[in-house]
C-alpha cells in the first residue's frame, strides 16, 4: 500500500537553481534600476569576513534583505540607502584603497556573493554603458553616472 503522505520527488524542470554569476548579473540590473543600493550603518559601516578571514562590505539590493541582518553584532545598526552615484564615486574607490571585498546580499544563513569592487566597478560601467546605447534618456536624471565619467584607475 502506497504511503498517502510521503512527498513525491520533484520534478527537474520544477526546480531552478542560481549559480553565482546569475544572482551577480541580476544584482548589478536591480540596482541600476532603482538607482541606489542598501547598507547597515551604526557609527561605521557593517563589515563582514570571507571564508578566508579578509573584510567586505555587506550590501544589499533591497532594503528588506538588509533588515534581516539587524540582529546579534548588528543590532543596532540602520538601513542606509546609498546612492548609486556615490557608490561608483565615493564607496567603491574607497573599498579598492582599502583592500576590501564587496559582500552581496549576505544572508542570515552566511550565503552571499563575493566581488572584488575593481570588478564590480568594471562591470557596472559596462552594463551602464550598454543602457546607454539603447536608452540614453535613462541617464536626463544624472542621478546615475554616465559610463564615460567612470574612471577605472
Amino acid at each position: 500500500m502506497r504511503n498517502p503522505y510521503q512527498r513525491k520527488a520533484a520534478s527537474k524542470q520544477a526546480t531552478q537553481t542560481y549559480n553565482a554569476q546569475d544572482i551577480y548579473k541580476q544584482f548589478i540590473e536591480t540596482i541600476v534600476s532603482q538607482g541606489h543600493v542598501f547598507a547597515l550603518y551604526e557609527d561605521g559601516w557593517a563589515l563582514c569576513a570571507t571564508p578566508t578571514g579578509q573584510r567586505a562590505f555587506a550590501m544589499w539590493q533591497n532594503k528588506s534583505l538588509a533588515k534581516l541582518l539587524i540582529k546579534d553584532n548588528w543590532a543596532n545598526y540602520q538601513v542606509e540607502e546609498i546612492s548609486l552615484k556615490d557608490f561608483i564615486e565615493k564607496v567603491i574607490p574607497f573599498l579598492r584603497q582599502e583592500a576590501t571585498n564587496i559582500s552581496m546580499n549576505l544572508s542570515p544563513e552566511g550565503q552571499n556573493v563575493l566581488v572584488a569592487p575593481e570588478k564590480l566597478l568594471l562591470d557596472l560601467k559596462n552594463y551602464l554603458y550598454q543602457v546607454y546605447m539603447q536608452k540614453p534618456e535613462f541617464f536626463k536624471d544624472m542621478q546615475i553616472p554616465l559610463p564615460r565619467s567612470i574612471r577605472l584607475n
